[in-house]
């Protein structure tokens, strides 16, 4: 497998070059950066959906469409399980989540949870459907600096998992490290609860995320699904994205980020 680095913390002023890959003397596939240029803006888009809620596929679909708006924008998907109890129980669907956004929540002192919810760079929260809101706020964290860089070291590939080691500079106090294994394409078919006969379409799924402690230098592992390993994925389900970003604890302010991807 190849692995292509097409994001790095502080958004992209100029990037060129690819990631070969090698094997060590242990047979594991080593991922070599090779790359020039960095990033000064980015914008975070985090949707929490559900396939349970019939308000979330319109921000399903505007998603992708808001990705493509700018090169540094960086679409995720989280699932959240707690429309799960109304007969259909989305697969993507996450209870780790659901408590991420209610951090959110805690944040912009919202009464409660909802979805579509639309969280950009830790600092606006919105409906997930609403495109004009959306838009001006991707505009207005494109227009700042990042505060921290994150450069990706080396990726190694062992089993169903990822080894990454990575490099931090900048103001880390207080600061989180969130790694998110995201399929970059999903489609579903639902057959019951408030979506049921709707074939739904679904851009950069969180499969697998950890969170630690920013340090300078981080070494970690991330799990690789094993349904996003096979060789033979229908169109709909292939390739994969290893992001990385930091965040304040204080203010979850994002402040930084790095991607890397697959070369299927």
């Amino acid at each position: 497998m190849t692995w292509l680095v097409i994001l790095s913390a502080f958004a992209i002023v100029a990037c060129s070059g690819f990631a070969g890959e090698k094997k060590n003397h242990q047979g594991r596939n080593i991922v070599a950066k090779k790359m020039t240029g960095s990033f000064s803006s980015f914008a975070v888009l985090e949707l929490f959906t559900s396939e349970g809620c019939s308000s979330c596929p319109p921000a399903d679909r505007l998603l992708p469409q808001l990705a493509n708006l700018d090169p540094n924008v960086i679409p995720l998907s989280f699932h959240v399980d707690y429309w799960n109890h109304l007969g259909w129980t989305d697969p993507f669907s996450n209870e780790e989540f659901t408590e991420r956004q209610r951090t959110y929540a805690n944040r912009f002192r919202l009464e409660s949870i909802y979805t579509p919810q639309l969280i950009i760079n830790g600092e606006y929260e919105l409906v997930g459907s609403n495109r004009s809101m959306a838009e001006a706020d991707i505009k207005n964290v494109l227009k700042k600096k990042a505060g921290v860089e994150i450069k990706i070291d080396e990726v190694k590939k062992e089993n169903n998992k990822l080894l990454m080691s990575c490099s931090i500079h900048g103001d880390l106090r207080q600061t989180e490290l969130i790694a998110v294994l995201v399929q970059k394409h999903a489609e579903m078919k639902v057959k019951a609860g408030e979506n049921s006969g709707a074939k739904l379409s679904h851009t950069n799924v969180v499969r697998s995320f950890i969170q630690k402690p920013a340090q300078e230098k981080m070494n970690f592992e991330i799990e690789v699904p094993k349904d996003l390993t096979q060789d033979n994925l229908p169109a709909g389900r292939q390739g994969f994205q290893l992001i990385l970003y930091s965040q304040q604890k204080p203010d979850l302010r994002i402040t930084g980020v790095a991607v890397y991807e697959n070369g299927q």
